[in-house]
């Protein structure tokens, strides 16, 4: 059996001081963590990117061990190209078979030093890096690809 002075305070419901306060905490609780979800949204976005640069040099390379062929990963904004080449240039032909890689994240990617040739073996010829940047922010991640041909990102 349920006390008459309980029941009347469940009858009643929520006051508006009740409902005043607790729209006021979560206007307070959202403002304070918007700047550091913006934050992580942006990174883990960048991060994203990174990763799907070194997937796509890592298809570059594959194809060149699998044809064994030469390839040549060119970049151009968010896209990457497989063309055939020689160490350090690309001969701005793309090779048959091989479709250009579009990053989804849109960002910009650009080559410090040489382009990376990859050989039929799969090294590379230079050794180069890759960085992907956030134009909103600044923020940069780079792909480095070693001689050996292995691919990771920092």
């Amino acid at each position: 059996m349920v006390p008459e002075r309980i029941r009347r305070l469940n009858a009643a419901g929520f006051g508006t001081a009740e409902l005043a306060v607790t729209l006021a905490l979560v206007a307070v609780l959202t403002a304070v963590s918007a700047p550091s979800l913006v934050a992580s949204w942006r990174a883990a976005t960048l991060r994203a990117a990174a990763d799907e640069l070194a997937a796509a040099v890592n298809v570059g390379r594959l194809f060149a061990i699998a044809h064994n062929v030469p390839v040549c990963i060119a970049v151009a904004g968010a896209d990457v190209r497989f063309e055939g080449g020689r160490a350090g240039t690309c001969s701005g032909v793309g090779l048959p078979g091989a479709a250009a890689v579009r990053l989804a994240s849109g960002l910009v990617v650009r080559t410090v030093g040489p382009p990376v040739v990859f050989t039929g073996l799969g090294a590379a010829t230079p050794a180069g890096r890759y960085v992907v940047v956030n134009p909103a922010d600044g923020g940069t991640r780079s792909v480095v690809v070693a001689a050996s041909g292995r691919v990771r990102i920092q």
